[in-house]
């Protein structure tokens, strides 16, 4: 990890439901192994200099650092452990922010971890720029996606999958890579949610599964399925790079 006095930006991270499973301990930003995972550690293979602080925020362990290490483990946050947590949290997360001026926060949380440090903004400085990911998990990827980078890629044109691509639906614009988006199926196929591969003629293939575009639409965009069509959601799935095929037996 960089020395504490070169990071200049803050990040909050919730941990995630999908981890490495391995007996050692393993740092924090290596043992969650969902999507903004990801991307967080393909940005930090390809920047040399990242200066960013990412603080991670356990249901299990409070918040920490992104090099805490940890067993494996598996708890779901609750509303009452999320009020247990409150006051734990945002002291240590005044602390962190009276140790340093950062130049800018992004707050990268789900609902649940949301309330655990509800109220912040009695404790951020007047002067630090602060940003708040919301909506569906695509659009929360591509808000850290383009937090990160500062709005350019450092993705080579050989590697398509790293391609970012940009497509709109319903309002709601989505920036993100064709592994980004299947890296949202795969998490979401944790849920075991039926509706997901019950497609009518076409689909998108994900690892050994096929699975409905609107589905896939409906998780990275945080849209309802009724909301928008089956031709609409191919448009966006194939402006973002996914391949929608046809299954002909149907």
């Amino acid at each position: 990890m960089l020395e504490e006095s070169t990071l200049s930006r803050l990040l909050l991270l919730n941990c995630s439901q999908r981890k490495k499973f391995d007996e050692r301990l393993l740092p924090a930003i290596e043992r969650y192994d969902g999507p903004a995972y990801r991307v967080l550690r393909r940005y930090l293979k390809h920047n040399l200099t990242p200066s960013v602080d990412v603080r991670i925020l356990s249901g299990k362990y409070g918040l920490i650092p992104a090099d805490y290490y940890l067993p494996y483990y598996d708890r779901k946050l609750t509303k009452g452990q999320a009020q247990k947590l409150h006051y734990q949290v945002i002291t240590e997360l005044e602390a962190i922010l009276n140790r340093k001026s950062y130049t800018n926060l992004l707050i990268c949380l789900g609902k649940e971890y949301l309330e655990v440090i509800c109220d912040y903004e009695t404790i951020i400085p007047d002067s630090l720029p602060v940003q708040v990911a919301t909506g569906g998990i695509g659009k929360k990827l591509s808000v850290l996606y383009n937090w990160l980078y500062g709005g350019f890629s450092l993705e080579t044109k050989q590697d398509l999958a790293s391609t970012k691509g940009t497509g709109r639906i319903r309002g709601v614009e989505v920036t993100l890579t064709a592994e980004q988006v299947l890296d949202v199926a795969r998490q979401a196929l944790t849920t075991q949610d039926e509706r997901a591969t019950r497609y009518q003629s076409w689909y998108v293939q994900v690892d050994d599964l096929r699975v409905a575009p609107k589905w896939l639409v409906s998780q990275i965009t945080g849209l309802p399925v009724n909301k928008f069509h089956t031709g609409s959601a191919k448009k966006l799935l194939r402006e973002l790079g996914i391949s929608v095929l046809f299954d002909a037996q149907i």
